[in-house]
């Protein structure tokens, strides 16, 4: 399998205080991997830095070929829009949007000649009907309980069929269901020859994944 991801000798710091040091990491295309960790170890941070949300670090990170130290904020952007998609812990909605405005955001990022219309609504019909929030397309955010906020979220995420998928908690919210659910998409997007990382605390979604890496003491090592 060819590399999604590759991290070498990367390392980060907080205020003069060491977050992560010295990790070499990679993921792997048509691959899911977890990584675990107690709370404060830098999962979160971990993501972002893979995700270019976060760019003050040392050492490298590559992504889809790309160094993200060489990238200029506008490919950074480009590469945060249309290659990676997001489940962020906290499922932020804008309010004053429909579910279906928030899930179709990312949309307006792709480049004209991969705008499809009739292929963007059609992927969003059936990653809605799969995850059971179809017929909330057209309420507003304030409408929707915590987990079928964090189910839409989810579907933003892939709604530009991206090539990597970091997912920060994306069960926590989830009842035992509508968890498994997620993973199983997950696992179908995985078959489709993409890349997940899953930050998560429950073991039992940890070992529903190919690779269990675990974060401790500012370094990545793998268990499985």
């Amino acid at each position: 399998m060819s590399k999604a991801v590759y991290v070498n000798h990367l390392s980060k710091n907080f205020e003069e205080q060491p977050i992560l040091k010295d990790i070499d990491f990679s993921l792997e295309k048509g691959s899911m991997t977890a990584l675990i960790g107690a709370s404060g170890e830098g999962k979160t941070t971990f993501l972002n830095l893979i995700g270019s949300l976060d760019n003050s670090y040392s050492g490298q990170i590559i992504v889809e070929g790309q160094d993200l130290s060489l990238c200029n904020d506008r490919e950074l952007s480009q590469l945060r829009n249309t290659k990676i998609g997001f489940v962020l812990q906290e499922p932020i909605l804008i309010q004053r949007l429909s579910v279906e405005q928030n899930i179709l955001l990312p949309t307006v990022y792709l480049p004209k000649k991969a705008r499809n219309e009739k292929e963007i609504k059609s992927r969003m019909h059936k990653l809605t009907k799969y995850l059971n929030i179809e017929s909330l397309l057209k309420r507003k955010p304030s409408t929707l309980s915590g987990g079928q906020k964090q189910r839409a979220v989810a579907v933003r995420a892939l709604i530009n069929d991206p090539d990597i998928v970091l997912a920060d908690e994306p069960t926590g919210s989830l009842d035992e269901e509508n968890a498994k659910t997620i993973i199983d998409l997950f696992k179908k997007i995985k078959d489709e020859g993409k890349a997940i990382l899953t930050v998560t605390h429950d073991k039992k979604i940890a070992a529903l994944h190919d690779n269990i890496y675990k974060l401790s003491s500012r370094k990545i090592t793998k268990l499985n």
